[in-house]
Formats: C-alpha cells, sequence, structure tokens
C-alpha cells in the first residue's frame, strides 16, 4: 500500500479542538444562501431528496428567523422521509467553493450548534464528502459514502463537535477508504433515513483548528 502523501493526512490534534481564527463556515446572520466568504470558501448551500416520495421544507431555500444563544437566524428544515424501501432519505448541506476541491488540511474538524422540534427524530448523520466518496472526484465507483458520524440531537440548542479521525464511512455499502482526505474536500451535509419525521434547526457552522 502507498503511503499517504503529508498534504492529505488527517490533522492529530492531542489537546482537543478549539474555533479556528478563519474557520466560520456560515451563522446565516447575512440571511442568504452562500457561505460565508472567509478563507477562500464561498459555495452555497442546497437541499436534496429520494424520489421515492420523502419532502424537505422550505422550498426553495431560505434562512429563518431566530438561532442559537439569541441570534437573529439559522437554518431551519423540516418533513417527512418516505417508507419505502427504496428511499435514503433526505440531505442538506453546502460545496465548500463553487467549483472544484477546497483544501480543510490545516484544520482539525468541525462544530455546529443544533437542535430539533419536539416531534422530531433525534438521529442525524452528518457527513463531508471528499475527493475519494463524491463522483466529481473520479475515483469511486459507489459513491457518496461519505466519511461523516451519527449524532442523536436534542431539543435544546447544544454544540457539536466532530473531528476529522473520527469520522467512519457506513458499514455494507460503497466503496470504502482508509480515511477522509481534509486537503479535499467537496460538501458537508446532514442527513436523515427513510421513515423520519423530521424538524431540525442548525447555526454557527464552523471549522475547528487544533489547541
Amino acid at each position: 500500500m502507498c503511503p499517504v502523501p503529508e498534504a492529505d493526512r488527517v490533522k492529530a490534534c492531542p489537546s482537543g479542538l478549539g474555533p479556528s481564527a478563519d474557520g466560520l463556515i456560515d451563522d446565516f446572520e447575512d440571511g442568504d444562501n452562500q457561505l460565508s466568504k472567509t478563507a477562500d470558501r464561498g459555495g452555497y448551500w442546497y437541499t436534496s431528496r429520494d424520489p421515492a416520495g420523502s419532502t424537505i421544507d422550505p422550498t426553495p431555500f431560505k434562512v429563518s428567523d431566530g438561532g442559537s444563544g439569541g441570534s437573529r437566524k439559522s437554518l431551519h428544515v423540516y418533513g417527512q422521509t418516505a417508507s419505502d424501501p427504496a428511499a435514503w432519505g433526505v440531505q442538506w448541506g453546502a460545496s465548500f467553493v463553487q467549483d472544484g476541491v477546497y483544501d480543510g488540511a490545516k484544520y482539525g474538524g468541525f462544530s455546529f450548534k443544533a437542535k430539533v422540534g419536539s416531534n422530531s427524530t433525534k438521529r442525524v448523520r452528518f457527513k463531508v464528502a471528499d475527493i475519494n466518496t463524491h463522483p466529481d472526484g473520479g475515483i469511486c465507483k459507489s459513491c457518496w459514502n461519505s466519511f461523516g458520524k451519527d449524532l442523536d440531537l436534542t431539543t435544546e440548542w447544544k454544540e457539536y463537535r466532530i473531528a476529522y479521525s473520527e469520522m467512519t464511512q457506513e458499514p455494507g455499502w460503497g466503496d470504502p477508504f482508509p480515511a477522509i482526505v481534509p486537503s479535499k474536500l467537496f460538501q458537508i451535509n446532514w442527513s436523515i433515513k427513510g421513515g423520519q419525521q423530521f424538524d431540525v434547526w442548525l447555526d454557527d457552522v464552523q471549522f475547528l483548528d487544533c489547541k
């Protein structure tokens, strides 16, 4: 097996993660669907759903009033995923840049604040598509099994911190890869599987760096 190039390795953070000075991805306060134009980012938010009957609103995408810690704005998505066996559910997320890959190797992971409504599923999967798992990377044949982490959200705002090093692929499908490639990222997203009612709020999305 060929050694992983230094630039493609996951950054080790033995003392843990903390906010990065240029890590803001989006706090939604500007009210638009573009990421914060920080550190050469500037992609756009999107939503998608399976063709088996799953729904995700609002359509078209728009930022909602109210946020974590008294902020003015946040992202709020809600709907129902289909129970059909062919239904993969819904997802919402953003491309880091408008075209090509983004180099996030100087960071160590991500954080965001989130909560769910009282009648919502709490299980959400956070994922990051990289050059190996996104079809635009030209490597995977069975794509979209991105590195990520399953989370159980709460009905109160809470911050979630996720290191590159703890992200894994889901077992049993897609092309397997040894680890995420932080220097060649495409997208960040959150997904809900089939047969679920969801009502999710998201705020203050950012990259983290080593402490």
